[in-house]
């Protein structure tokens, strides 16, 4: 029996026909005796039938931990055996010659300044890419991405971890990082010189992308999130700072204590969220983030291991620790 189309009512319609085709898996977290447990449900959702999220849907977001510690590192992914060559190597020949890419079709303003390493994270190794320039970097992305043409990317954005779509390396998560100011914070607002913010940049970005990766491979996904946001910045201010800062945190996603605006990244991952909602997220973020600075310091003076950290971040809710608070 065909189905009618939702817009028109008719079994005939093209559109209703092509848009019955697009189907979402939405997972549904429900609280039961304040034990977790979760459960996937298909549903058919029209494009034009998505829905901004409010506030309070956005902040339960968090993830569910597993009972067991996995045995750490977990094995590398297997498409990584591939890219063992390439520490030593000239990285566009390595990606000419060992991976197919037409890396030599671009053109390179730093080519000196490309290398290729490895980072050691508890989700296993993850090769590496960097870069020298902004150019470099949306240059790298094109290609590994299977493009001729580039992506103009803001300059605010220097790092992610993306999975090739390039044929001879589909499916192959690479960390893409370029040496730039984390989050376009001038060094003068940390009272460092600019050598020593790029130094700090780098090892920041380098370990916020790893937390990333192993929030992917130890709990199952990773979004782009406030609570993602601030679980991979922790980890990029211990290996940056030696601390975790809710001082240093709002200046990175443009707070301001006691405010509910927001002047920089932390606005991009709440676009999907109503227009009107967004001042609460702002307001409710600026107040965990003194409690995540107490619980991190806590943390540290003891000695917790990055699993303890990650796991105890990533499985409570923003709004949860207000709660909690009270």
């Amino acid at each position: 029996m065909r189905e009618q189309c939702p817009m028109h009512g008719d079994k005939n319609c093209v559109i209703g026909r092509v848009a019955l085709m697009f189907q979402y898996t939405i997972r549904v977290k429900i609280i039961i005796n304040s034990k977790q447990s979760e459960k996937m449900v298909m549903k058919t959702i029209l494009p034009w039938q998505k829905k901004e999220q409010t506030a309070a849907e956005y902040l339960l977001h968090c993830y569910v931990i597993p009972a067991k510690k996995p045995t750490l590192p977990l094995k590398d992914e297997a498409f990584v055996s591939k890219w063992q060559k390439a520490e030593g190597s000239g990285v566009l020949n390595f990606l000419s010659d060992d991976l197919g890419l037409p890396a030599f079709a671009f053109h390179w303003e730093d080519e000196d300044n490309l290398c290729i390493y490895f980072a050691q994270t508890a989700g296993g190794n993850l090769p590496v890419i960097a870069t020298g320039t902004h150019e470099d970097f949306q240059t790298m992305e094109a290609l590994l991405g299977g493009r001729q043409i580039k992506r103009e990317l803001p300059l605010t954005v220097n790092a992610f971890t993306l999975e090739a779509r390039a044929e001879k390396i589909f499916h192959h998560r690479i960390l893409l990082l370029n040496r730039a100011p984390y989050s376009s914070i001038p060094a003068e607002a940390l009272g460092l010189s600019e050598e020593e913010w790029l130094k700090r940049s780098n090892r920041l970005r380098l370990a916020h992308e790893c937390a990333h990766y192993e929030t992917l491979r130890l709990l199952g996904c990773m979004k782009n999130h406030a609570l993602d946001e601030i679980l991979a910045d922790t980890f990029g201010q211990i290996a940056a700072f030696g601390n975790f800062s809710a001082e240093r945190q709002r200046l990175f996603f443009g707070l301001v204590q006691g405010e509910d605006t927001c002047t920089g990244r932390l606005s991009f991952y709440t676009r999907n969220v109503r227009c009107e909602d967004r001042a609460e997220i702002y307001r409710t973020v600026d107040r965990v983030l003194d409690m995540i600075e107490a619980e991190i310091q806590e943390m540290l003076s003891r000695k917790a291991d990055d699993w303890e950290i990650l796991t105890s971040l990533a499985g409570q809710s923003i709004v949860e620790r207000l709660v909690v608070e009270r």
